[in-house]
């Protein structure tokens, strides 16, 4: 029965110090992260401690006695030593929770130092058996105890600064801590071999059950780096989603500003003749032609900005009936003077209207029709075409360019992979339309042409699709 429980009680402590060892903390900015290696020091050295005490269960007699001062040194080594890591791993994380107060936990281990003197002087003429239970008693008492509460402390001070990530994460450190210092007060208040009245069992039951505890609430506790890692991981997506879009904008910039310069020219061009048409008292006939001009390409310019701020802003996120065959035109109109360049012909087919949000689909549609263009020379062929298919609407972009090797095909649609040359894509674009896709509960597919390019369908469910 002793073996069996200084085994597993063992085992709890060498676990915890697995679960931190193993744990890649580099990228993370929980300051906490640069003092868990002492804890899991103190763990693998107070597990050893243990293991040791299975050594009295041996059946040798004589090879016990013989060897015994030995392993009573070794333990009373151990134990300081693992106590003394917790200690420093209860003060350096105190320092992270208060930092004004660093120069008070800063004494702590010149305080342990004076208690190992005070503990080891007054038996240095004894023999090390017959002092080994006091010599033990007292580290526990005045190392183990204090070293348990201040790590305990720390660890529920220190949750507090992780609720903003985990609120789960911040409750498993608590736990922790509420378990240490249970487990200080097991090991430093009453002494080992205790056999606790009215239950009848050995202190060192309840001491592994508290192991057990704090390995429970370290292990879910230490999720909280995977939780920061994933809301770095989806804040810098998100940044590098803006970065696209901001790219695929700058592209489009100087394109926009012929587009919008056009209009005005010709607007400013007829106010001037009409301002001589007025001089000169010519015909109404040619006023009005003069302000339906005007009108017109008013009309155009603000057609053309407003495509531009629908675009540029994220603020409706509703599910509203959408017409895939408007999205198309919108974002030819946004593309502006530069599809003049490429022989782009569309097919609207007789489609219904899909639940969806405009805005989203037509960056779909920005960012197909700029990797068309991107893979296809001027005055090449690019199509667009929309049709019903029994349940699904599905939208079809295909480009005469070079298309996109077989063995790649597949990995097109992951975050940043691009084929593009260094500089002209940030590899997150397909990988954006897939995810917008995925939203509206379609699909997106890529296959090479026959002849030479590529072809892009776009798969939306026609109902049964519902915002959540």
């Amino acid at each position: 029965m002793t073996f069996l429980l200084y085994l597993f009680y063992g085992m709890a402590f060498f676990a915890i110090g697995v679960a931190i060892t193993s744990r890649d903390t580099r990228a993370s900015n929980l300051k906490i992260s640069g003092t868990l290696w002492l804890f899991a020091l103190f763990a693998y050295s107070h597990a050893f401690h243990e293991w040791l005490e299975l050594y009295q269960s041996l059946p040798s007699t004589s090879f016990l006695e013989h060897i015994l001062p030995w392993v009573n040194f070794f333990k009373l080594a151990l134990v300081f030593v693992s106590f003394s890591f917790l200690l420093l791993f209860g003060t350096r994380s105190l320092q992270l929770c208060f930092p004004d107060k660093r120069k008070l936990f800063n004494l702590l281990p010149i305080l342990l130092i004076a208690l190992f003197t005070i503990l080891i002087l007054p038996f240095s003429d004894t023999a090390l058996s017959e002092t080994y239970s006091d010599i033990n008693s007292r580290i526990r008492n005045f190392i183990g105890l204090p070293s348990a509460i201040c790590a305990g402390l720390s660890l529920i001070f220190y949750s507090r600064t992780v609720t903003h990530i985990s609120s789960k994460g911040a409750k498993n450190f608590v736990g922790a801590g509420i378990a240490l210092i249970a487990y200080g007060l097991l090991t430093g208040v009453i002494p080992s071999g205790t056999s606790l009245p009215i239950i009848a069992a050995p202190i060192e039951l309840f001491r592994g059950i508290a192991a057990f505890v704090i390995l429970h609430f370290v292990m879910n506790a230490l999720h909280t780096f995977d939780e920061e890692r994933k809301l770095l991981t989806e804040d810098r997506l998100f940044r590098f989603a803006k970065a696209e879009k901001l790219h695929a904008l700058g592209k489009l910039a100087f394109g926009i500003a012929h587009e919008i310069n056009n209009p005005l020219a010709n607007v400013s061009m007829n106010v001037e003749m009409l301002k001589n048409d007025l001089a000169s008292n010519q015909s109404s006939e040619r006023t009005d032609k003069r302000f339906a001009t005007i009108e017109r390409n008013l009309d155009r310019a603000s057609k053309i900005a407003q495509e531009l701020l629908i675009f540029s802003s994220e603020k409706e996120t509703e599910f509203i009936p959408t017409s895939l065959n408007d999205v198309i035109d919108s974002t030819l109109e946004l593309i502006g003077a530069r599809r003049n360049t490429y022989k782009i012909t569309v097919t609207h087919g007789d489609i219904p209207e899909i639940p969806a949000i405009p805005w989203k689909l037509e960056e779909v549609f920005l960012n197909l029709l700029v990797n068309a263009m991107d893979a296809t020379e001027e005055g090449g062929a690019i199509s667009i075409e929309t049709q019903n298919q029994q349940t699904e609407v599905v939208a079809r972009v295909a480009d005469s360019g070079s298309g996109i090797a077989p063995d790649i095909l597949h990995q097109v649609m992951d975050p940043f992979f691009t084929t593009k040359e260094v500089g002209k894509g940030t590899g997150l674009g397909l990988s954006i339309c897939y995810g917008i896709m995925d939203l509206h509960g379609g699909r997106i597919e890529l296959n090479n042409n026959k002849d030479a390019g590529i072809t892009v369908a776009l798969s939306f469910p026609q109902r049964g699709f519902h915002n959540d």
